[in-house]
């Protein structure tokens, strides 16, 4: 949750844009940031429920933090997309 409310709060900070490119409106980071933050809930709501339950269940650990880190990293690039930040390719 408090990744929820930080990733609400940094909506509102002034942020540096590409010159090649305008800047984005303020509220374009809004939805990729809310889509892969909910997203990462599943995951976690996964790892805390094997935690709960004290099973072994290695492989479904396993699978939940690779979901878990894979959703982090793609949501941080989707919301650094979305905000103007490009990759030139040459």
């Amino acid at each position: 949750m408090a990744i929820l409310f930080v990733t609400w709060a940094a909506q509102y900070m002034p942020t540096l844009c590409a010159l090649a490119s305008p800047c984005p409106a303020p509220d374009v980071r809004i939805a990729p940031a809310l889509l892969f933050g909910g997203l990462m809930l599943v995951p976690m709501g996964i790892l805390v429920l094997t935690t709960a339950a004290g099973r072994s269940n290695g492989w479904v650990r396993a699978v939940a933090y690779v979901m878990l880190v894979g959703l982090a990293l793609v949501g941080l690039a989707a919301v650094m997309f979305s905000g103007g930040f490009t990759i030139p390719f040459v």
